[in-house]
């Protein structure tokens, strides 16, 4: 039986990430041992978004200029000096570090703790607006994205985004997809997020926004609430276990719905589609966006006919054979696609 990792070293490895994700973005290797990593235990997810939320906090307690020396506020100074934290250098005087240097978890409190005294100081400076970081997912992939402010965002298959972190900035924009948002509170700025015309914010909420061609805009608020604005139009509020769609035409259709209900429709996250009475033709539907494999139906009464259950999104092969057995269809695979008939 291997090792349970404490969370000592749990902490030591989210502070690495942490550095290595300020200093740039991470190459395909990287990130997929990063991605790796994360799933591994569910304790690193809390982890790495707590070094992400010190680190901005020691980079700005750094902003207050070279006169400033966060080690000095550390019951232990730790020898050999402070390292450079970030791009926020750039605006301080010069240091030489004579190595870089990896955010121990020690280092990290140090740096907490200079925080605090800056905030007794009642001097604290805007960090530089960091630019905008581009995450995505290929087809049938999904990939889960800590923020340095202790967010996470969560995209589904064929999903791109813009991320913009820094000094009183928490910003999103959605480029395609559907992304899952679970937003840190705890008096940070408002959260934004844009898309397709739509300006969305709120301090603190679980919320979920779909952005697909020849659909309208669509959110789902889990918990929290959402503000959600369009041009020409008054804030809407959005509350909890509310599903709203907003049309080109600038209007919005608003619903109440079950948690039960969400927890179907964000079962992707889980690698799954869950249906409840869906019709075979809008079930085939979601399952391409998951797969270059098509489920075909040519007949409008095998269209018609209604599927409830939970299947892997990246199996619609399984999903036809698993209908059609229980619906007494026939099911031919060809080079073309999933071919479902009577």
């Amino acid at each position: 039986m291997s090792k349970r990792e404490t969370s000592s070293e749990i902490d030591d490895a989210a502070a690495h990430w942490a550095m290595r994700i300020d200093e740039a973005v991470l190459d395909d290797a990287e990130q997929a041992a990063f991605d790796t990593w994360l799933r591994a235990d569910v304790r690193r997810i809390g982890a790495f978004a707590r070094a992400q939320a010190v680190l901005v906090h020691v980079k700005r307690a750094k902003a207050l200029g070279s006169d400033f020396e966060p080690a000095t506020f550390a019951p232990e100074r730790e020898k050999g000096g402070a390292a450079d934290v970030g791009d926020d250098a750039d605006d301080v005087a010069e240091e030489e570090p004579s190595a870089p240097t990896i955010l121990t978890r020690r280092r990290l409190l140090v740096g907490a703790s200079a925080l605090a005294a800056s905030a007794v100081a009642a001097i604290v400076l805007p960090t530089r607006q960091a630019a905008a970081r581009i995450y995505e997912t290929a087809r049938g992939e999904s990939r889960l994205v800590p923020l340095e402010d202790g967010s996470t965002v969560t995209l589904n298959t064929d999903t791109r985004i813009a991320v913009t972190m820094g000094g009183d900035r928490r910003a999103v924009e959605l480029l395609r997809g559907e992304v899952l948002f679970k937003v840190a509170g705890a008096g940070r700025p408002p959260f934004q997020v844009e898309a397709g015309g739509a300006s969305l914010q709120t301090e603190k909420a679980t919320f979920a926004v779909c952005r697909l061609d020849a659909r309208p805009l669509q959110v789902k608020v889990c918990d929290g609430t959402v503000a959600v604005e369009r041009p020409s139009t008054k804030p809407r509020l959005l509350h909890a276990n509310t599903q709203a769609l907003l049309p080109d035409d600038g209007t919005m259709i608003e619903r109440s719905v079950t948690p039960e209900a969400l927890q179907r429709e964000l079962a992707w996250q889980e690698g799954m589609l869950s249906f409840e009475d869906t019709p075979l033709t809008q079930a085939a539907e979601e399952f391409a966006r998951y797969s270059d494999r098509r489920i075909q139906i040519s007949d409008p009464a095998v269209a018609a006919e209604t599927v409830t259950g939970r299947y892997a999104a990246n199996n619609p092969e399984g999903f036809a054979r698993a209908v059609a057995l229980g619906l007494n269809l026939h099911v031919q695979s060809t080079p073309g696609g999933i071919i479902v008939a009577r």
